[in-house]
């Protein structure tokens, strides 16, 4: 378990009226501390995943697992549980362009549940622009649509990528 820590201190000088029972100075000293725990929050559902296929869009079903700060995904709940099953894919949150997961516009995408998350990494040969990923000055962009079967579960995916984009801004640990 890791602890963040800000500690902040105040010290007031003041002088006792003239007429007080009082003589000398008041030193009032106060202290805040914020702790957050760094244990990577882990989640598991179905979302649906925009990706490209054939240099078109389509969105695809998948049964993700967030783990050590990554999401993977795979086509179904047992490949997970199959240890000798890679995951389909995984997006690294360390690479998290925002400081937030936030809901998509109506603009940005139709589909009701869903939210959007920006990745940045450096650019690795192969690295092509498409409809999900911008490639310029040797970095690559790539922005992903993830959609929730329902508002509640979209509320709880958010909260938990936002734990951890949490920890990796607090620890820095890109």
């Amino acid at each position: 378990m890791y602890c963040s820590f800000t500690t902040t201190f105040y010290q007031v000088n003041l002088q006792a009226p003239f007429h007080s029972p009082f003589e000398g100075t008041i030193n009032l000293q106060m202290s805040a501390k914020e702790s957050i725990s760094t244990e990577p929050p882990t989640h598991k559902g179905f979302l649906t995943i925009f990706q490209e296929e054939s240099r078109l869009g389509a969105w695809n079903r998948r049964w993700c697992s967030v783990q050590d700060n990554k999401i993977y995904y795979w086509l179904y709940p047992e490949d997970e549980i199959n240890q000798n099953k890679a995951p389909h894919g995984e997006i690294d949150l360390r690479n998290c362009k925002s400081e937030k997961v936030s809901v998509a516009s109506r603009l940005e995408c139709a589909r009701p549940n869903t939210f959007v998350l920006v990745t940045q990494a450096a650019s690795k040969p192969g690295d092509r622009c498409s409809i999900i990923t911008e490639t310029n000055n040797n970095v690559t962009q790539t922005k992903y649509l993830l959609s929730a079967d329902s508002r509640q579960e979209r509320k709880e995916w958010i909260d938990v990528l936002n734990q951890c984009l949490l920890i990796v801004t607090s620890w820095n640990t890109k």
